[in-house]
């Protein structure tokens, strides 16, 4: 009966494909997609080309879908349970003015808020310099150029509590964002704090 409904409804009120894909995923079975490894400076938590990824990834980041953004969470709490426990904070990168006021949100910060673990702290280490094109409609080579100088330290905020600090983004491509975020952080941390560039897939 509830087949029926859902039939109806959808019919009503297509829903996006990435949305309808996730229906029956919940956190404890998501993690089946958990698949990390390194790609050049970054750790990625999934394979990008996996459709519930790239599905939960689009959701989250174009629909405000709160349970994708639940999804990914669940990775991430995954992720920390393999590591050392130390200290740590998590610095999402942060998106243009004119980039979060249209679409309302930081999508990492979304997912890192989702998480269950009162331990997960979140600081706004970074901020945008200025507004940058799309990484997405650009080459390789460019991609880097663009990020140049994108990101600076904000000097109010300290990280000498934290032995870890996570820079987070949800897909990493050529790594140039990240990176760029890393060369703006790295001379502001002590000598003794570990720097982790991670994202949710690549």
């Amino acid at each position: 009966m509830l087949d029926i409904f859902s039939q109806i409804y959808d019919t009503l009120f297509p829903p996006a494909v990435s949305i309808k894909k996730l229906r029956t995923e919940v956190p404890e079975q998501f993690i089946r997609h958990f698949s990390p490894h390194r790609f050049a400076h970054c750790v990625a938590l999934s394979e990008y080309h996996n459709p519930y990824i790239q599905a939960a990834i689009t959701a989250n980041k174009f629909h405000d879908h709160e349970k994708a953004a639940e999804l990914l969470a669940a990775l991430l709490e995954h992720w920390l349970h393999t590591i050392p426990t130390v200290p740590t904070v998590f610095v999402p990168i942060p998106l243009s003015g004119e980039r979060e006021r249209s679409r309302g949100y930081n999508q990492v910060t979304r997912i890192l808020s989702c998480t269950h673990n009162p331990e997960l702290h979140i600081a706004p280490l970074l901020s945008r310099t200025h507004d940058t094109k799309p990484q997405t409609s650009l080459k390789r080579p460019d991609r880097f150029k663009n990020m140049e100088s994108a990101f600076a330290y904000n000097k109010k905020l300290g990280v000498r509590t934290y032995e870890r600090v996570v820079i987070i983004d949800d897909v990493v491509t050529t790594g140039a964002t990240l990176y760029a975020a890393k060369a703006a952080l790295l001379p502001h941390l002590p000598k003794d704090c570990e720097l982790v560039c991670l994202a949710f897939a690549h």
